[in-house]
This record gives structure tokens, sequence and C-alpha cells, in this order.
């Protein structure tokens, strides 16, 4: 096995956690959760069928972010 993939593992996660932990996500308009449509089409990545639409928020005032 490749000694980098448990560090490609870890940096995936760590970078997923802080998009999840540092954002509010919502669907865009009056989109249901049980709108989505989850279809894969086989491929090397198996990429959604239809691209998944997010609206993002920072949960931090935006003076925050800036030094």
């Amino acid at each position: 096995m490749c000694p980098g993939y448990a560090l490609g593992l870890k940096v995936i996660q760590s970078s997923l956690a802080n998009l999840l932990h540092g954002f509010t996500w919502k669907l865009p308009g009056n989109m249901r959760k049980e709108d989505l449509n989850m279809e894969e089409i086989f491929g090397l990545s198996t990429p959604r069928k239809i691209l998944l639409e997010a609206v993002v928020e920072p949960r931090l005032p935006p003076h925050l972010y800036f030094l």
C-alpha cells in the first residue's frame, strides 16, 4: 500500500471537517432534502448524475476571517 495513503485520508477528513464546521449549509430556494437526486453516472470517480447545489454562509462574523 502507498505510504501516503493514510496521510491523504487524514488530510481529506480534516479538510471536510473544517468545511462542515466553519459554514452553515442549506439547500437553495425552497428545495427540500427529499428532492435531492442521488443517482450516479458510471465512471472513474462515480460522479453524481445531477450536481449538488448548496448555499454556504460563514458561521462567524466576517471581521473574524481577516487579520
